[in-house]
């Protein structure tokens, strides 16, 4: 069963929120299984849906601060390459997600970020992994190439602001957020 949206509340088409009860809407329904987070302690998180183990951001100045943006290639080389040579929470198996992968975080019940609070709480300067998990307002780049004929040169991203999709080219900047398969 794919992950419910996170919505549980209901509109009308003015934008007033209304009761749920009975209007079919996502908030009512809550179709898919309910977004469901593990802080690990070690800096990661469990999607307990989709056992994907998440990288926890820092504002620490650190591998994992949530200022660091990256251009697509070194996403790879820099950011996933020293997770894994450092055997980051005990693993050398860090990737970037594919696009939908990331798009299982995104938690349609919030805004700025859309993503749910165990991904963004505790959030101060200086703050490590272990101890918080922060949030960069943009976009977070995903390992799946945009394939447009003849040009290869984009790549799809997650904007948490909002919880799109977009494409953006591999020569710009974006957050990264890693993962690996559990457990």
């Amino acid at each position: 069963m794919p992950p419910a949206t996170g919505q549980t509340t209901c509109w009308d088409s003015s934008g007033n929120a209304i009761p749920c009860a009975g209007t079919a809407q996502d908030g009512d329904v809550r179709a898919g299984a309910p977004l469901a987070y593990v802080d690990n302690g070690d800096g990661t998180i469990t999607d307990v849906n989709t056992a994907l183990i998440w990288e926890k951001l820092s504002l620490d100045g650190s591998i994992h601060d949530a200022g660091n943006v990256y251009v697509w290639d070194d996403a790879f080389s820099i950011h996933v390459a020293t997770l894994n040579s450092t055997g980051f929470a005990g693993h050398n198996d860090w990737r970037l997600p594919n696009v939908k992968e990331l798009e299982t975080i995104v938690d349609f019940q919030e805004v700025h970020p859309a993503l749910s609070p165990a991904f963004n709480n505790n959030c101060s300067p200086g703050c490590g992994v272990t101890m918080c998990s922060c949030f960069a307002s943009g976009g977070y780049w995903s390992s799946t190439s945009y394939v447009l004929a003849n040009n290869q040169n984009y790549s799809w991203y997650v904007s948490f602001i909002d919880g799109n999709v977009h494409v953006w080219p591999k020569n710009m900047t974006n957050w990264v957020r890693a993962v690996r398969s559990g457990p």
